[in-house]
């Protein structure tokens, strides 16, 4: 009786899909290559980039050396602009040494308090 239910039993559309597809994809077939050749890319550029990443994580000392370049330069120019402030302050001082406040009133005037340094 089992025998019977079994024999007239037909395989489901799943089983007789996967059968066929299965049958497609042997040893030696394209469809068998391309996927071998899809699986083994896959694989390979998860290494790569596992070990991109190990590299940076471990070997990657480059922001260091920037960050030491950006805080050099920030010091050479806080170094610049104070030689500035001073030569600009020298400058100003010279200017004063030459300054004669008899000289900007008007002749057979008094000096206005203004312009008194």
């Amino acid at each position: 009786m089992a025998e019977q239910i079994e024999a007239s039993a037909k395989p489901s559309f799943v089983t007789r899909m996967s059968t066929m597809a299965l049958s497609k994809v042997k040893v030696g077939t394209p469809l068998y290559s391309l996927a071998y050749g899809a699986a083994a890319g896959v694989i390979l550029s998860g290494l790569v980039y596992a070990g991109r990443t190990l590299s940076v994580f471990c070997f990657d000392h480059e922001y260091y050396k920037i960050q030491s370049r950006k805080r050099y330069y920030e010091k050479q120019l806080l170094f610049t602009r104070e030689q500035e402030e001073a030569s600009q302050a020298h400058y100003l001082a010279s200017l004063s040494t030459e300054y004669d406040a008899v000289a900007t009133r008007m002749p057979f005037k008094p000096l206005d308090p203004k312009y008194r340094f």
